[in-house]
């Protein structure tokens, strides 16, 4: 069995168990946590720090020009709603993604759902993770990226915001900003070391801060039933 890829004009966030083939079992279930989300994916910190830099160029640049720090703090303040509507749209981009996602774990595969204007579904059969990495955040939550076999996979763009950073050329899915991460993970590697015989490592754990490496394939993503 192969990985498979499809998008849908409707289609259920959730997965429920009359839509699995009979030998599945659900094993686990989750959704991203959309705070997160906005964090990770969506870069939320990144947009405050640019609003941060710019805002203190005007106040060092009005400062600079005419002698008043409180004319610099003034003019540094017309960037305030600006930042408050590129915040709250991506904090809503981010809610809206997260409402529309789900992770559903059976003891045959992974199915990803995905996708606020065009939902998609991503069909990964354990039999065919190598390798699924933890990327643990202090507050628990964490990404799950996965290491697959094989060519053909979908592309970056596709699996975004579910694709593993930087992975471009040979894209990655990844489970993103998963709640309780590390006992997703668990779940996961018992299932893989099930699903497989014991013969893979399944999950490696990492900080924060460190990522660990690791190479993927994504074997036929032809669209096809589940």
């Amino acid at each position: 069995m192969s990985a498979t890829m499809d998008e849908f004009d409707d289609i259920k966030p959730v997965v429920t168990p009359d839509e699995l083939p009979a030998s599945d079992r659900i094993l686990w279930q989750g959704r991203p946590d959309w705070w997160r989300l906005a964090l990770g994916a969506y870069r939320l910190k990144l947009v405050g720090v640019w609003f941060l830099v710019f805002a203190l160029w005007k106040v060092g640049a009005t400062r600079h020009d005419t002698g008043s720090w409180a004319a610099g703090f003034e003019n540094a303040a017309t960037l305030l709603p600006a930042l408050g509507v590129g915040a709250g749209l991506i904090m809503l981009l981010a809610f809206l993604t997260a409402r529309a996602s789900s992770f559903t774990l059976t003891n045959r595969r992974l199915v990803m759902r995905y996708g606020v204007a065009l939902p998609a579904q991503l069909n990964i059969p354990l039999a065919d993770i190598d390798q699924a990495a933890l990327k643990l955040n202090a507050d628990g939550s964490g990404d799950i990226p996965l290491t697959i076999r094989g060519k053909g996979r979908p592309s970056y763009f596709q699996l975004w915001p579910y694709a593993r950073p930087w992975k471009i050329v040979a894209a990655e899915p990844m489970l993103r900003a998963v709640p309780d991460a590390a006992a997703a993970a668990r779940v996961i590697s018992e299932a893989l070391v099930a699903s497989q015989g014991g013969q893979r490592a399944a999950v490696q754990s990492g900080r924060a801060s460190e990522e660990k490496r690791s190479t993927s394939g994504f074997s036929g993503a032809q669209p096809a039933a589940m």
